[in-house]
């Protein structure tokens, strides 16, 4: 009796490191849906704002992360029931906080590792050798930029940021570009109207429910590391979450399908082992893909045929 006790003592550690993992995925929906009932100033049911949430994660893991979910967003929004102004300002506001987010997170991991802590050693498993501290940095500086530009153009001045903006693609290898300016300077108008007069209250909770969602959605891998590894370099996993983002983003995947599995032993493996054999990681990249990934895919298969019979195409 006692001989089995060690191993039911780990078989129940397993299972409470992916019970953690599981309520991290919980976090940050349950986030995500009270951001967008924030964002919406309550006019989205708490059933309409889940739907959203699930539909525009679902149209994200459809849809190649270089595009994102968030072209089907005002989409969905609006046949929940939002005006086209308020669901293109409600998109816009939810892209500048997770900007925002990514801007604050990158120099407060930092205060805990050293900055070649977010980068793999050995890029030859990746579909390019070399760059990736470049490419981080360079993601990181286009990031800051593109907030500063989206608050300018919500509240500041969006018609003045869009001249401004004009003036830019007008270069050579910008000007194919150019003809979404308008477009784009319409859309902010639409939602800088639609963003006056806020409170404090409103800010702070939409970015407070951005700061947990986000949070969340990276504590999700250091949550499954517990039910595999005794110590977990718990910093540094997420530094390298937060480069592994970048190229990511770049994928011309729906969801980085391929991409992500590829990148994962070579930005977080070396971080795991030999702590963990490679049989093991494969289990984490399966159990991490499914629930920042797989699990939308069916939520929002399910979700889609009622939902499309149920809501308004106006």
């Amino acid at each position: 009796m006692l001989l089995l006790f060690p191993v039911v003592a780990a078989h129940a550690f397993v299972a409470v490191a992916l019970v953690a993992a599981l309520t991290m995925v919980l976090i940050r929906d349950a986030a995500y849906v009270v951001r967008l009932k924030i964002l919406s100033l309550g006019k989205l049911s708490w059933r309409g704002s889940f739907n959203a949430v699930m539909l525009w994660e679902f149209a994200s893991a459809l849809t190649p992360t270089v595009i994102g979910g968030s072209a089907f967003a005002v989409l969905i929004l609006k046949r929940e029931g939002l005006s086209l102004g308020r669901s293109v300002a409600t998109v816009l506001v939810t892209a500048l906080m997770d900007e925002l987010f990514y801007v604050l997170a990158v120099p407060t991991v930092l205060l805990f590792v050293s900055l070649d802590s977010f980068f793999p050693h050995n890029t030859s498993n990746l579909w390019f050798e070399s760059g990736v501290q470049t490419l981080f940095i360079g993601g990181y500086i286009l990031t800051c930029i593109v907030s500063i530009i989206v608050i300018s153009a919500l509240f500041i001045s969006p018609r003045g940021t869009g001249k401004i903006i004009g003036l830019i693609f007008k270069l050579p290898f910008l000007n194919k570009w150019s003809y979404k300016i308008e477009d784009w300077t319409e859309d902010w108008a639409l939602a800088s109207d639609n963003l006056k007069g806020r409170s404090f209250q409103f800010w702070a909770g939409a970015f407070g429910s951005t700061l947990l969602s986000w949070t969340a959605r990276f504590l999700t891998l250091n949550a499954i590391l517990i039910a595999f590894m005794e110590s977990i370099p718990h910093a540094e996993i997420v530094a390298k979450q937060l480069a592994m983002w970048i190229v990511m983003l770049l994928s011309p995947t729906p969801g980085s399908s391929g991409i992500a599995e590829v990148a994962f032993p070579t930005f977080i493996g070396p971080a795991l082992t030999p702590a963990i054999s490679m049989a093991a990681l494969g289990g984490v990249v399966l159990i991490w893909r499914t629930l920042t990934y797989f699990i939308y895919l069916i939520i929002g298969s399910i979700l889609v045929p009622g939902w499309l019979a149920n809501t308004s195409r106006t």
